[in-house]
């Protein structure tokens, strides 16, 4: 089951206010590089940010994740650090704090928790061809958590639904008890549900973006979605089943270039990733 905190298949509406981030381009010409700006919701940020962390505990329960030692969650965590300074931090926005870990199950799957958490398989290591493809995979994930659509979805399914006690704990104070209910509220059932296409097709775009900024094609992550799919069949990985294809995924990407600024895509495979590649090779 995909490990996601949503409720609901309804549609999100695209946000049209933008947040703006400076960007330095070769040549010093400063561009702008505008991302859509984050659903409404009914958590605070403090409030989302404890949800991700009772549901982080929840998830090691589960799962077998990693120690923050293992050398491939170090890898993990050093491209996430290199792209959380890039995600726009407003005061009406402000950045969560992200971190990054690794799920030792050889399905290729990555999720995100609200607030910050982003977990990615030891499966998807072994399947991106490139570190492009593992990069955008982890971008994907963080959009997920800027764009807040975990709690926006629940938010919405407590109105539609009447969780009367869900509201009451958005809405009262922060403690720990009423976080809690909260999490049960929308975890009952089934954590962690599928997003809507349009959620997905934001993730894609944002997490292009930050691709973009950090020197990397963003391509890499339409031909990563495009490997799994020629995969296909009963074996379909558990990520492409669990983002539905909002589309031609590679060419919205490409649609999106072609509106930024032109740049050189530099950064190609480090020696890092390919030795953590063959490392998550030999581990099933």
């Amino acid at each position: 089951m995909r490990w996601r905190f949503n409720i609901g298949a309804g549609k999100q509406l695209t946000a049209l206010l933008l947040a703006c981030v400076i960007l330095g381009l070769p040549g010093n010409a400063a561009s702008t590089i505008a991302f859509p700006a984050p659903h409404a919701t009914l958590y605070s940020h403090a409030q989302e940010i404890q949800l991700g962390r009772q549901a982080a505990a929840e998830v090691r329960r589960q799962m077998q994740v990693l120690a923050d030692s293992d050398p491939l969650a170090q890898y993990v965590r050093s491209i996430g650090e290199r792209l959380a300074p890039l995600v726009p931090n407003t005061e009406r926005n402000p950045r969560f704090p992200y971190e990054f870990h690794v799920v030792n199950r050889k399905e290729v799957n990555a999720f995100a928790l609200p607030g910050g958490p982003v977990y990615v398989n030891v499966g998807a290591i072994r399947a991106a061809d490139n570190e492009a493809q593992l990069v955008g995979v982890i971008a994907h994930e963080m959009a997920h958590v800027y764009e807040r659509h975990a709690t926006s979805q629940a938010t919405k399914a407590a109105y539609a639904q009447g969780f009367l006690g869900l509201l009451g704990a958005l809405l009262g104070n922060s403690s720990s008890a009423s976080i809690a209910r909260g999490v049960a509220g929308i975890g009952a059932g089934g954590l962690f549900l599928h997003y809507s296409r349009s959620a997905e097709s934001e993730a894609d775009h944002v997490g292009a973006l930050l691709m973009y900024m950090e020197g990397y094609d963003p391509n890499a992550l339409a031909d990563f979605f495009r490997k799994l799919e020629h995969q296909g069949g009963a074996g379909t990985p558990q990520f492409l089943s669990d983002h539905p294809n909002p589309g031609n995924r590679a060419e919205a990407i490409g649609r999106l270039i072609r509106e930024l600024p032109r740049r050189e895509f530099t950064q190609g495979d480090s020696d890092r990733f390919r030795e953590m590649h063959q490392s998550a090779m030999s581990r099933f």
